[in-house]
């Protein structure tokens, strides 16, 4: 089960997801329309890439905006498990490679999306 926790809020209503994931973990930050902030963190189990990548759309959920950073392989499969599943490739607004970002990267970037 990932594991979540309260973030300062975030201006801006549109729901937007930044996701930072590789083939060891996935930082999920979502925003509420209250600008609340919920950071997650998902786990592969068992070395199962598709159920880690189910687990984490799931984390992401039904957003307007998403932004996933990550390692090439991990962010590429994400972003198809994502269109797989919402049938919506037009919500990946920001798919980039990217080194490991910490918590007020992706806080910052997040507050960026849900703001433009």
């Amino acid at each position: 089960m990932p594991t979540a926790e309260a973030s300062p809020p975030v201006t801006g209503t549109r729901p937007s997801a930044v996701v930072w994931i590789d083939d060891r973990h996935a930082y999920v930050a979502t925003n509420a329309t209250s600008g609340d902030v919920m950071f997650s963190e998902v786990r592969p189990r068992d070395g199962d890439e598709r159920t880690y990548l189910t687990r984490v759309v799931d984390t992401i959920g039904d957003r307007e905006r998403i932004a996933i950073l990550g390692p090439d392989t991990s962010r590429l499969a994400l972003e198809r498990e994502y269109v797989l599943i919402f049938r919506r490739p037009d919500r990946l607004i920001d798919v980039e490679p990217s080194s490991l970002a910490d918590r007020i990267e992706i806080a910052e970037r997040l507050r960026l999306l849900a703001a433009s």
